[in-house]
């Protein structure tokens, strides 16, 4: 098949579209409407003004070229103002997520002239990273107003939605994200829906200021997310306030 990789289809859409509305449902129930948008122009700007900053280069439309493979979910309070926002990506890897992250990433933030060193090119021997290529999402930029005190419920719902659409939209082979000590280890991750978790996997000898030296993965592949999605779509979010 070469580099192109057959869609596998997924076993129970009906479960997607219950565990959609479930979420929606869930997040309405604290007044908060979602927004669902492939304009990352528009995500660019909102999120400089809720966070004063850019978007992170692999989210950056000046810096990366993401018509057609990105898209970004907000949550909205009835005033109109954002509370909430992430996105996701599609990329495509001919060799495995372990050897292709790290050139991956120093690129794009290198096309913003930002120097990232690796303190080594590949994770751990035993990383399940090496078994994950094809198409790939990397999920990210996920972030809510500490002002708006929604609780972890909110939260969860609201970062596994993410997980749901990019699934339900491109069918990859897995999605991934990069996160911090301190978020892998308070349990956020298992929380947020991914059920692979590992240490090391990539670490900077230098990284700019939001990068942290050492970064965790978290890994959701098809079959986890088949799985997830059907139960969820019986029960609802794990995780009430």
């Amino acid at each position: 098949m070469g580099t192109t990789e057959l869609r596998k289809g997924l076993e129970d859409p009906l479960a997607v579209v219950k565990t959609v509305n479930r979420i929606a449902d869930y997040l309405k129930d604290f007044n908060l409407d979602l927004v669902v948008s492939e304009d990352m122009r528009e995500f660019r700007r909102i999120r400089e003004v809720v966070r004063e900053d850019l978007p992170s280069p692999m989210f950056d439309p000046d810096v990366t070229h993401l018509a057609g493979r990105g898209f970004w979910i907000g949550l909205k309070r009835e005033s109109g103002e954002v509370v909430a926002l992430q996105a996701c990506r599609l990329d495509t890897i001919d060799t495995n997520l372990a050897e292709w992250a790290v050139g991956w990433m120093s690129g794009l933030y290198l096309k913003r002239n930002m120097l990232m060193v690796p303190a080594r090119l590949a994770p751990f021997a035993a990383s399940r990273s090496y078994n994950v290529k094809g198409r790939v999402v990397y999920h990210g930029e996920l972030w809510l107003d500490p002002q708006s005190n929604r609780g972890e419920g909110v939260a969860s719902a609201f970062c596994f939605l993410g997980m749901v659409l990019a699934h339900m939209k491109w069918q990859p082979s897995a999605i991934w994200a990069l996160v911090s000590n301190s978020l892998a280890t308070r349990g956020h991750a298992t929380r947020f829906g991914y059920p692979h978790v590992e240490r090391s996997f990539l670490n900077w000898e230098w990284s700019t200021d939001d990068v942290p030296a050492n970064e965790w993965l978290l890994l959701a592949e098809f079959e986890d997310m088949e799985h997830l999605i059907c139960e969820y779509a019986e029960r609802g979010p794990i995780i009430k306030t």
